[in-house]
């Protein structure tokens, strides 16, 4: 395993990240809602302003400046990932600014977050600065005139500039008028592991073909081991594997790429990768009850504790694998389909997945603008991305890696990233959300067995057609 540094920006592929969402900076978190004000201890101060002028009537002082109230939203709250890494730098934030800024931290679980924003969204009264997907996600939003244009920020900041990040990561955060209105903190990669200990124990090898992958599923079921650790419930993690296997087909990667042009999901590609998990499912690779053990937390427990030999997941989740899970696992390329095209050992999901965005209304608040800019700095900082990279987080910005400080799974994936094409996934690239949510909701019918193939695609389609404006 390499040691040392890493260059963020080398592992993210133009032209990969893709305009279109949501994902899920983790779709699972206990649900929590927490708000911290920062409460001004000291007693008021009428300082000096810095330049002190004598005149005949001696030292003059500057009134106090009046405190700027903002509120700060995040899912980031207790259980999240990036809590323990997020927290402790906002509190110094908080801290620095106190004579100046009055910050309150709202954070809520992930789908409450989602109903926060949609609700706050509807009436106009969005939090001041917010991390949040991109894509249709974002779309009402943009739409409503709620937020602002980053190249604003990035024109008032000094410390902070476009060029500062990865190109391509403002795709996700780009609109259909060809503005900006996030800016991208967190980039991901898919990786699918394999317990080398169990796989060993077992006498078993790691497949690399589908052939093999039935054969070892054969073996491991007849032992009471889950084969693959994969469940459904919400679409995850679903939704990001049925991505993932398409990226096996010629023309997957441009059907993606365009999806929000095209607004077509019914294609031979979706097909043939509905088809081959619906064999998988038959033959009893997945768990016998895909909703209680779909999420992306549950569907990894079964996996750190070693009731399945293998499984997909994303580096939001690396806090929840243990240690020796982390040295037991091994990150391999997907089996190959039997009829896909391109081999898995190429490729991998990777996208710009979260960052945050700023009410246009509040920057324009010149009582609040000066503030904005400086909470918005913050975000954005080089000290902020490289304390989340601890989480599992890859960083949007350019920022160098210290690997020498990450987790050894973070270390593997990083690896294993080096070569790969990046593909996008469905989740980012779907051109309005009631089609994330439908494709969602018929994959959880989908795995136990309560839609066919088609009827799968049919009713994603059926939504992209009927929201066609």
């Amino acid at each position: 395993m390499r040691k040392g540094i890493y260059k963020a920006a080398a592992l993210i592929l133009a032209g990969t990240m893709c305009a279109g969402l949501t994902a899920c900076s983790g779709k699972t978190q206990e649900t929590k809602v927490q708000e911290t004000a920062v409460q001004d201890t000291k007693e008021a101060q009428t300082g000096e302003t810095g330049k002190e002028q004598a005149s005949e009537a001696g030292k003059e002082s500057a009134a106090p400046k009046k405190k700027v109230s903002l509120v700060l939203a995040t899912n980031w709250g207790e259980g999240d990932s990036k809590y323990n890494y997020f927290y402790p730098k906002f509190q110094e934030f908080q801290e620095a600014n106190s004579d100046t800024m009055d910050i309150t931290l709202e954070t809520y679980s992930t789908e409450d977050y989602k109903t926060k924003i949609k609700t706050q969204t509807a009436s106009g009264d969005l939090p001041d600065v917010f991390t949040y997907w991109g894509g249709a996600m974002m779309t009402d939003m943009v739409e409503a005139g709620l937020l602002l244009d980053v190249e604003e920020y990035f024109n008032a900041s000094d410390q902070v500039k476009r060029d500062g990040f990865e190109p391509t990561s403002f795709g996700y955060y780009t609109a259909s008028d060809g503005k900006t209105y996030g800016i991208p903190i967190e980039s991901t990669r898919g990786i699918f592991l394999a317990n080398k200990q169990l796989f060993e124990e077992n006498g078993l090898e790691i497949p690399k073909t589908y052939e093999e992958l039935l054969k070892t599923a054969k073996a491991f079921n007849e032992k009471g081991i889950i084969p693959i650790a994969i469940g459904s419930n919400g679409g995850t993690p679903s939704e990001f594997f049925f991505s993932e296997l398409y990226g096996q087909y010629d023309g997957a990667a441009k059907e993606l790429e365009e999806l929000a042009a095209t607004r077509t999901f019914n294609t031979e590609n979706a097909l043939k990768v509905a088809n081959n998990i619906k064999d998988m499912i038959d033959q009893k690779m997945f768990p016998a009850d895909t909703v209680a053990n779909g999420g992306w937390a549950a569907s990894l427990q079964l996996y750190t504790d070693r009731k399945a030999a293998m499984t997909y997941t994303y580096p939001w989740m690396f806090e929840s694998i243990p240690e020796e899970i982390q040295e037991a696992s091994e990150i391999v390329p997907l089996p190959m389909l039997p009829d896909s095209d391109i081999d898995p050992a190429g490729i991998m999901t990777g996208f710009t997945v979260y960052g945050f965005e700023i009410n246009k209304a509040s920057f324009e608040d010149a009582a609040k603008h000066d503030a904005m800019v400086k909470l918005c700095d913050f975000l954005a900082s080089d000290e902020l991305s490289a304390e989340l990279t601890k989480s599992g987080m890859i960083p949007a910005k350019n920022i160098e890696i210290d690997m020498d400080s990450q987790k050894l799974i973070f270390k593997k994936m990083m690896e294993y990233a080096q070569d790969k094409k990046l593909i996008s996934v469905h989740y980012t690239t779907m051109p309005d959300q009631d089609a994330v949510n439908m494709m969602d909701s018929s994959l959880d019918e989908f795995f136990i067995n309560a839609l066919t193939p088609q009827e799968l695609i049919d009713k994603v389609q059926a939504v992209l057609d009927k929201n066609n404006k």
